[in-house]
């Protein structure tokens, strides 16, 4: 265990930094501290969302349906804020190896959020995306707690990378936390933080345990700039088989170059069969090869999660599924390489729009 005496001090009140925010938005729960009747604070476990605003960040947290004995608007800790808005809110990680454990404790000025304020219905997407469950509960209908005027205190046992400290390290929160970004910063990917990823990839089930995929790694901007090319010639003669309006098409292959362009990083997985085994029945055969794909999405997927977990984010494209032949002349791939995907890797220059997804009933057909 680390010596507490050599922890450092908790910082100073003042806004959150862009570095607390994010600290917040990859976590799920916090502790909300509202001021009871009684002079005691009231304190309650709550999920969140990080709200942006041009007034600076909030935070927003529902009235929802899990099981309560009065009506929300009764709830403790609204009748406490309707009485004194201030509020005090507290997200941490904790870890058995104290050398881990961080802090944000933010304070602020509370008030409910009615369904027909501009802000809510921003809210309540932004709530679905991070809490699937929301999805069926009828928040929309009801007030939400916004937390405006943010203080922030924090503190970290030890100081990790600024990449790596905001983003959880359990398995649920990574898969959870993990985004598809589309803008990066021009911050530049160390080639060790790139070979981590491939080597989380070499982890992934395969079939026969033969790790059927290989990957090309893009990272000059001259090559990057052939392979959009190269690309988008393709996908025009596509779209423009599809009927797409001219100026719609050419938008579209804008957005898709810049996206290669923005990213420091590409990485193009690849299908590799020749290592499979080989069966003179057609059906086999074909099984072989699509026990092959599958396992290359479990590659991506450690890929993915590896990333985020180091402070990176990525985007993953599948545009190579429709023109193999164009990217791998544009890498000067080996024939036997199939490209399936690219995925960009960097820095996120900005947050996505996070979709819902949906709740697991939903997904589930059958349990016997």
């Amino acid at each position: 265990m680390a010596d507490v005496g050599s922890f450092p001090a908790i910082s100073a009140a003042r806004t959150p930094t862009e570095r607390e925010l994010a600290f917040l938005r990859a976590r799920r729960v916090g502790r909300l501290a509202t001021l009871g009747p009684d002079g005691f604070p009231a304190l309650v476990p709550i999920c969140y969302d990080v709200l942006h605003q041009s007034e600076g960040a909030a935070i927003v947290t529902a009235l929802d349906d899990k099981p309560k004995r009065v009506d929300p608007i009764d709830l403790g800790r609204v009748r406490n804020i309707l009485a004194d808005p201030r509020v005090g809110l507290v997200v941490d990680d904790y870890n058995e190896d104290w050398s881990q454990l961080s802090f944000v404790k933010l304070r602020g000025v509370a008030r409910l959020v009615a369904p027909d304020e501009p802000n809510h219905a921003m809210a309540v997407e932004g709530l679905r995306a991070k809490y699937s469950q929301y999805s069926k509960m009828r928040i929309e209908d009801r007030p939400l707690i916004q937390i405006d005027k943010l203080t922030a205190h924090s503190w970290r046992a030890s100081e990790f990378p600024a990449s790596v400290g905001d983003r959880p390290t359990a398995v649920g929160e990574l898969i959870r936390g993990r985004r598809s970004v589309r803008t990066f910063t021009g911050q530049p990917v160390l080639r060790e933080a790139i070979a981590a990823l491939i080597d989380a990839a070499g982890w992934a089930p395969s079939p026969h345990g033969r790790q059927p995929w290989r990957f090309a790694v893009v990272t000059e901007p001259a090559v990057r700039a052939a392979l959009a090319e190269s690309m988008a010639a393709t996908w025009r003669a596509q779209l423009n088989l599809d009927g797409q309006d001219a100026s719609i098409v050419e938008v579209r292959l804008g957005k898709s170059r810049q996206r290669l362009l923005n990213a420091p990083v590409l990485i193009v997985p690849c299908l590799y069969l020749q290592d499979l085994d080989v069966y003179d029945d057609a059906a086999r055969q074909a099984a072989e090869a699509t026990m092959a794909i599958q396992s290359l999405g479990a590659a991506i997927q450690n890929m993915l999660l590896t990333a985020y977990a180091s402070g990176l984010d990525t985007g993953w494209m599948c545009a190579p599924l429709f023109c193999p032949e164009i990217v791998r002349e544009a890498l000067e791939l080996d024939v036997s390489l199939i490209p399936h995907a690219i995925l960009t890797v960097g820095y996120a220059g900005q947050d996505p729009i996070r979709r819902p997804r949906r709740p697991s009933d939903e997904l589930i057909v059958s349990w016997h």
